[in-house]
């Protein structure tokens, strides 16, 4: 086989003298991974700014769900949210807690469905997502999340 003079690499590699198949499958592999990485940064698209919004503590309603990330630990958020159930007199149907993240679910006067996601981000960062309703009532989600943020 031939060197295609054509290929840019190829003719740098070639250049310096430093022309080798080896050289030339790194050199390769580096330029690739380099390119989709700025790719994946330059792009603009809904994954990257949802992304960039929920790491900023800005509040997001994705697919009927308010999301967020809250600046504190994940029990200190679980006790948050209890007490938002309290006030809003909601009717707790149930809750799944571990180390790493929790779900409670509590009903509402109108009997909708209000499912409460937590997750560890970090030790002092926790994502959560309010979902009221089967579809999503983003008036209601965003309430419930100041709440809980006022409670922490």
């Amino acid at each position: 086989m031939g060197i295609d003079i054509r290929h840019p690499v190829r003719r740098a590699l070639q250049w310096t003298g430093h022309f080798e198949a080896a050289a030339e499958k790194k050199a390769i592999q580096i330029l690739s991974v380099v390119g989709l990485g700025l790719g994946l940064v330059l792009l603009p698209g809904c994954l990257a700014v949802a992304g960039a919004a929920a790491a900023a503590g800005t509040v997001v309603y994705v697919k009927g769900e308010v999301q967020s990330t809250l600046d504190a630990p994940l029990p200190q958020c679980v006790t948050a949210v209890e007490k938002v159930i309290i006030e809003f007199k909601l009717s707790r149907v149930g809750e799944e807690i571990d180390g790493t993240a929790a779900r409670v679910k509590a009903r509402n006067a109108q009997d909708q469905a209000v499912t409460f996601r937590l997750k560890r981000l970090t030790d002092r960062a926790t994502s959560v997502s309010i979902r009221v309703g089967t579809w999503g009532d983003e008036a209601a989600s965003v309430g419930l999340l100041e709440a809980v943020k006022k409670s922490l």
